[in-house]
């Protein structure tokens, strides 16, 4: 049997995500910043923004119980499509 844990692409060229089914953590990261060193602070919705340590510009965001909170709730997407739909407005915010 073959499950899927995780999904992972890449926004308008200017993005990276990771979405970790099991532990619905869904980790975004401008590409151009990708090796950046980064400070993480907490959000107020529990988020962790990563910040360039030497700039101290967003340039990742770590969303905890991302599915849960703008997904589906409790069931799991079915479709990588409907993965794709929901992670493109906060990517774009991001990118922004």
């Amino acid at each position: 049997m073959v499950t899927t844990d995780a999904i992972e692409g890449i926004v308008n060229q200017t993005l990276r995500f990771h979405y970790d089914l099991f532990a619905d953590v869904l980790y975004l990261r401008l590409l151009e910043a990708e090796d950046a060193p980064t400070i993480g602070e907490i959000t107020d919705e529990g988020d962790i923004l990563l910040l360039d340590e030497k700039t101290n510009r967003p340039v990742g965001l770590t969303m905890i119980s991302w599915w849960k909170r703008f997904g589906g709730g409790d069931t799991l997407p079915d479709s990588i499509r409907e993965i794709q739909q929901r992670i493109e407005p906060v990517a774009g915010k991001l990118a922004a």
